[in-house]
């Protein structure tokens, strides 16, 4: 498994940040930071999306 922060402070003052997950080198799910909302990279990535937004606490963590 492999987490990668990323986090920009744009002209406009405001702050765009992303927290990506991967798996043998492939994208899995990433988590936007704006939106507040998990980004599944495939249809198995989309069960743990609905999991994690639906308990909540994943993304609350997040933010």
């Amino acid at each position: 498994i492999q987490q990668l922060y990323s986090c920009e402070l744009l002209s406009d003052g405001s702050i765009r940040g992303s927290d990506r997950f991967g798996y043998d080198g492939w994208d899995f799910i990433s988590f936007e930071v704006g939106s507040g909302r998990f980004v599944a990279a495939d249809s198995a990535a989309e069960i743990t999306r609905r999991r994690w937004e639906h308990d909540g606490t994943v993304a609350e963590r997040r933010m």
